[in-house]
């Protein structure tokens, strides 16, 4: 092994440590604020009406009815990070597991995606304390996922990454095209799928917004960029700048330029995905005419979930043990 190998091991399980504390952080801070809406303070950033009907799993909700839950499940993050170190690895990824899951996939909705697209191009008329949460919400899931990562024990058969990879990415790279195709349609004043006057209202909220032309097909040009850019994940380019890039062409393209961003929106499109689908579940022919591009948002958040997974693994990695959690010696005194 190389004399790198040791020190590689070693930053990384300083990083998986951080990563522990950075969730304990995290859940002490969101658990002191879920004791603050409970007792009656302001800024309760769930059940806003403006979500839109259908739109979030917490419709409706109040502080008094929620906000106990955040603070006690605050309270069992802080200890459960606390004590990792002396709990049983199951009981810490178990914990873990469920805490990531809720924070990136229940408690978004579909405004994560919408802001996130608009801010590409510029405008922020929509980004409010309720959004700026579900952020929040997003560092803490992703922290807790880093939690479960670092109780996870070697598999002897790895996964076949590369395989997995290009399919994932495949299927990440054809998603957003459907949406893509019928939003250009729209914006260029094609009732694809709908009636003139949808498109006709659509074109007014745009005027309403003061959106330019450009920042009009922003949409579907971020759908078509992505599924360009989703390709690197499984292409030498996305490894290595080409060597027609100035400055950086044969150098290595740094990991967190690919990883974090894609995972970003694979939460964002997997949550406007999951959104979708439930309100399609109760809509009408109309409704379907409208939104059905948007049943392929979770096929293509999960797959570009999955191909960013494969992308880290098949990037040449040290491998790095689960972190050697300190156990309490006993006494061999006589």
């Amino acid at each position: 092994m190389s004399a790198g190998g040791p020190r590689l091991r070693l930053m990384a399980m300083k990083r998986q440590q951080l990563i522990v504390y950075g969730a304990l952080t995290w859940s002490a801070i969101y658990g002191g604020l879920g004791y603050h809406w409970w007792a009656g303070g302001g800024g309760f950033p769930f059940g806003d009406p403006r979500a839109g009907v259908g739109m979030s799993l917490f419709e409706g909700v109040t502080a008094g009815t929620m906000a106990p839950v955040i603070a006690l499940a605050g309270t069992a993050g802080v200890l459960v990070a606390a004590l990792a170190r002396r709990l049983p690895s199951p009981l810490v990824a178990a914990f873990a597991w469920t805490a990531g899951a809720v924070l990136l996939f229940l408690l978004p909705d579909i405004r994560l995606m919408q802001n996130m697209a608009y801010a590409l191009g510029g405008y922020f008329g929509l980004v409010d304390w309720p959004v700026l949460n579900q952020l929040v919400c997003i560092l803490g899931g992703a922290l807790w996922v880093g939690v479960a990562l670092s109780t996870r024990r070697g598999d002897s058969r790895p996964w076949p990454w590369r395989r997995i990879g290009r399919w994932a990415t495949a299927v990440a790279v054809l998603g957003p095209l459907p949406y893509g195709l019928q939003r250009a349609a729209w914006t260029a004043g094609i009732p694809l799928g709908v009636d003139q006057a949808y498109v006709d209202t659509l074109r007014a909220d745009f005027a309403a917004k003061g959106l330019v032309w450009g920042q009009q097909y922003l949409l579907p040009l971020l759908c078509l960029g992505g599924a360009l850019l989703t390709l690197g994940l499984a292409q030498r380019w996305g490894r290595e700048f080409p060597r027609w890039v100035p400055v950086l062409g044969g150098r290595a393209v740094p990991e967190a330029m690919a990883v974090v961003p894609a995972s970003i929106v694979s939460v964002a499109v997997t949550v406007a995905g999951l959104t979708m689908a439930r309100a399609l579940v109760a809509a009408d022919a109309g409704d379907w005419a409208t939104g059905g591009a948007g049943l392929f948002f979770l096929p293509w958040g999960l797959a570009l979930g999955v191909a960013t997974v494969a992308y880290h693994y098949t990037r040449g990695h040290v491998p790095v043990s689960p972190i050697a959690w300190p156990r309490p010696q006993p006494d061999m005194r006589p």
